[in-house]
C-alpha cells in the first residue's frame, strides 16, 4: 500500500498528546543543597529513570521561577508543572488550612508524619484539589526555631518588641504574635536583606533554612522554640496533569512518595548536625521555656473553630487522633 503524506498527517493527529516526551518543571524558593531540593533531585532521578528518559525533569531553585505565591498561581494557570508550599500558606486559597499552622499543634515530626500520611493527609487533599492542583504527597518542611539580632530569647517576655518575619499564613502569624513577637509577613527571598538592613529583627525557620540561607551572618541569637512543625504539600498543576499518560502519572506520583523518605531523612540529618555548625559560626543558642510559649498560643484552637466551625474541628480531631497512643 502506498502511504501518502496526507495519511501520515491524519495518523499523527490521532496520537494522544501525552504520547510525546514531556518536561516537568519543578520550582522551589530555597538553595540547591537544601533538603527540599535533595528531595527534588531524588524525584528527578526516579522519574527520569523509571520513564526511560521519556520525562525530563528540570529543577529550578532559589526562587528562579518566582516566590511561593507566584508559583502556586502558575500551577493554577497551567504555566508550571510542580512546586510545594506548606498547608498554612495554601490558606490564601483554602482558609481553613491555616488551622494546621497553630503553634505546638504537633508533638514532634513523627506525630506529623502519622497525621499527614493518614486520614489528615486525605482530608487536606480533598480541600486542596478544589483549587486547580493535584496533591501528590507530602515533604517535611521541618521544626521551626527563632533567630534574631537583638537578644537571647528564653520566654515570651524576651520576644516583646522584636519584629520577626513570618510567611504569609494567618495562623502562623497569629502564633508568633501570641508568643510575644511583632510578626511581620514577608517573602522568603526578601528575608536576608531585610534582616541585614534592620527592617526586621529576626525570623523563624527550621535549622536547614537558617544554615543554608546563611542567617548566622545577620542574626546572633538562635532560640530552640520548636513552635511549629510544618509540612509541604507537593502540588502539580491540574491543567497539566492531564498531559501525562496514565503510566507517566503513576511514575510521577510514586516518585513523589519515594523521594519524600529521602527528603525527610535529610531534614533529620540536618537537625542532628547543623546546631553545632551554627554555634561554630558564632550563634548563641538558648533552649527557652516551650511550655510557656505553648500556653500563650493555646487559645488559637478555639479561635480557629470559632472562625471555621466543624471544618476546623475536623482537622484538629484528625491531628489529635494521630498522637502516639491514640
Amino acid at each position: 500500500m502506498r502511504i501518502t503524506s496526507a495519511f501520515l498527517a491524519a495518523t499523527a493527529l490521532c496520537v494522544p498528546a501525552y504520547a510525546q516526551d514531556v518536561t516537568i518543571k519543578v520550582g522551589t524558593v530555597v538553595s540547591g543543597d537544601h533538603p527540599e531540593n535533595v528531595g527534588a533531585r531524588e524525584f528527578e532521578r526516579l522519574v527520569e529513570e523509571r520513564s526511560d528518559g521519556e520525562i525530563d525533569v528540570r529543577v529550578f531553585t532559589d526562587s528562579q521561577l518566582g516566590n511561593q505565591r507566584e508559583m502556586v498561581e502558575q500551577l493554577r494557570s497551567g504555566t508550571l508543572e510542580m512546586t510545594w508550599v506548606t498547608t498554612g500558606f495554601f490558606g490564601s486559597w483554602e482558609p481553613v488550612l491555616g488551622t494546621l499552622e497553630i503553634g505546638y499543634l504537633f508533638d514532634d515530626r513523627e506525630h506529623a508524619f502519622r497525621a499527614f500520611d493518614g486520614e489528615l493527609g486525605d482530608e487536606v487533599a480533598n480541600l486542596v484539589e478544589n483549587h486547580g492542583v493535584e496533591l501528590l504527597g507530602y515533604y517535611e518542611a521541618g521544626m521551626r526555631h527563632l533567630t534574631n539580632s537583638v537578644r537571647a530569647v528564653e520566654g515570651p517576655d524576651d520576644l516583646q518588641g522584636l519584629k520577626i518575619r513570618t510567611p504569609r499564613a494567618t495562623y502562623h502569624l497569629k502564633t508568633l504574635e501570641l508568643m510575644g513577637a511583632n510578626a511581620t509577613p514577608m517573602a522568603f527571598n526578601e528575608l536576608y536583606t531585610a534582616m541585614e538592613q534592620g527592617v526586621v529583627d529576626g525570623q523563624e525557620n527550621p535549622l536547614s533554612n537558617i544554615y543554608n540561607a546563611r542567617f548566622s551572618e545577620v542574626n546572633d541569637y538562635l532560640s530552640l522554640t520548636g513552635h511549629l512543625h510544618l509540612t509541604h504539600m507537593v502540588l502539580y498543576s491540574e491543567d497539566l496533569w492531564g498531559d501525562l499518560s496514565p503510566e507517566h502519572q503513576e511514575i510521577v506520583r510514586q516518585a513523589v512518595l519515594d523521594s519524600a523518605q529521602v527528603q525527610r531523612d535529610k531534614v533529620a540529618e540536618d537537625d542532628a548536625n547543623l546546631l553545632s555548625e551554627l554555634e561554630e559560626q558564632g550563634m548563641e543558642v538558648t533552649e527557652p521555656d516551650r511550655e510557656a510559649f505553648a500556653e500563650q498560643v493555646a487559645p488559637l484552637r478555639d479561635e480557629a473553630v470559632a472562625e471555621f466551625g466543624d471544618d476546623a474541628q475536623k482537622l484538629l480531631d484528625l491531628v489529635d487522633a494521630a498522637r502516639s497512643g491514640s
